[in-house]
């Protein structure tokens, strides 16, 4: 059963997916082609010296597509359950509420974390062969708040769909705005390596965020 969920859920967001997908590799080869050009006209000295000097990056192309690409997959994947009716359906099904919404919330991010994957492999694999490979370390440690900002998007995005009241709705996206916010307050590279870990804790914990909003579906706190 958890197998046939996984992949309802695969199933109901590919469009989205490989449309998300083929974004974040268009945007990967933009933000390539911004550092060639750069190397080809100065020289690849140039592109150390900026990035030691000013502490650039060249990748800012791709720094608010994460929670973009959060927010469509979870638009995509929750908002059928209760515009559509489905959720009350998909709850009477001979298995665990908990783990079913679990099992949904992992499909979704599992597709998330492929894209941003795919996205920093082909950043990455570019850096690593044009500069040091601390300097290219730096570069990608930068990405990581904001790989971490699209998983926070598509959980609180799970979250509101699964809502059953506007006013908590209202409340979550609040709430979801000023959360991802904090992950663009600081523009200089590798500011938030103090609080990956926090972060990432704070991502998992998110994710009962979507059961909370489930429960109360259940107990018939509707609009």
């Amino acid at each position: 059963m958890t197998k046939a969920i996984f992949f309802k859920e695969l199933i109901k967001t590919r469009r989205v997916f490989w449309v998300s997908l083929l974004v974040a590799i268009i945007f990967a080869i933009y933000a390539i082609m911004c550092i060639r050009r750069v190397g080809t006209s100065h020289g690849v000295e140039h592109i150390w010296l900026i990035m030691l000097m000013k502490d650039q990056t060249f990748i800012d192309a791709i720094k608010y597509l994460p929670p973009v690409i959060g927010l469509a997959i979870g638009i995509a994947q929750m908002s059928p359950e209760t515009q559509q009716k489905r959720l009350k359906l998909t709850l009477h099904l001979p298995y665990p509420q908990n783990k079913l919404i679990f099992t949904m919330i992992c499909a979704g991010m599992v597709q998330c974390i492929f894209i941003f994957l795919i996205q920093a492999f082909i950043i990455g694999i570019y850096y690593y062969g044009v500069v040091t490979p601390e300097m290219a370390s730096h570069v990608m440690l930068t990405t990581l708040p904001w790989y971490i900002a699209g998983l926070n998007a598509y959980l609180f995005t799970s979250a509101i769909c699964l809502e059953g009241t506007w006013r908590r709705r209202i409340i979550l996206s609040l709430i979801a705005i000023g959360v991802i916010s904090v992950y663009y307050m600081q523009s200089v590279p590798q500011a938030y390596n103090g609080m990956i870990f926090g972060a990432v804790i704070f991502t998992i914990l998110l994710i009962l965020l979507s059961l909370y909003s489930v429960n109360r579906f259940k107990e018939g706190l509707i609009d």
